[in-house]
């Protein structure tokens, strides 16, 4: 059966139950994963990175939905193994999961970004993964400011889809062009 096919219910059934009981906190639900990379593709980007991709959900669904290069950075290396194995059993060729922190990744091999709250956990402790989390505001602000500024400097016509939070990561130089799901689904092009 299609990742892109399944319900969220059986996405999530063979994770463990702390990580099914997470799901809807932390892991991107599989329509809007579809309607994500949907838009993404159609707007022409050809390498994806998922932004705190945790146990790789948006990954697996865009990158069996879509024919262009998906890639996912998680700091937490169980769920990266996890997803990799995913990855494997599903035959999923055009997909990688890079373990480490996203502000020492150089964003510009990336034309398109995704992005579900990656940094809400250090300000929201019913957010938390694990006891790696910590309610920790200035790391948050840092994690924003620094996201904020990388995606400055990227070429015009750079796309980033947001789903849920206040999108206080986009720079002013980037401009809304739609949205969907009473505005938590929001896509984003650099207009400057």
């Amino acid at each position: 059966m299609l990742l892109r096919s399944y319900s969220d219910r059986e996405f999530d059934a063979p994770f463990p139950l702390k990580m099914r009981k997470l799901s809807s906190t932390h892991w991107t639900p599989v329509g809007i994963a579809k309607k994500a990379i949907s838009f993404l593709e159609s707007a022409g980007c050809k390498s994806v990175l998922d932004l705190g991709s945790g146990l790789g959900k948006f990954c697996l669904i865009a990158a069996d939905s879509a024919g262009i290069k998906i890639s996912g950075i998680e700091q937490r290396e169980n769920l990266v193994q996890l997803a990799r194995k995913i990855a494997v059993n599903h035959q999923l060729s055009n997909l990688e999961f890079i373990h480490g922190d996203l502000i020492s990744l150089d964003f510009r091999d990336f034309d398109g970004f995704y992005f579900f709250n990656s940094f809400e956990e250090n300000i929201n402790s019913k957010d938390s993964l694990d006891r790696q989390s910590n309610i920790n505001s200035i790391q948050y602000e840092q994690y924003v400011l620094a996201l904020r500024a990388k995606f400055d400097v990227l070429p015009i016509h750079t796309k980033i889809v947001t789903y849920c939070g206040e999108a206080a990561e986009i720079p002013e130089s980037y401009r809304m062009v739609q949205q969907s799901h009473k505005g938590k689904l929001r896509f984003w092009e650099k207009q400057i």
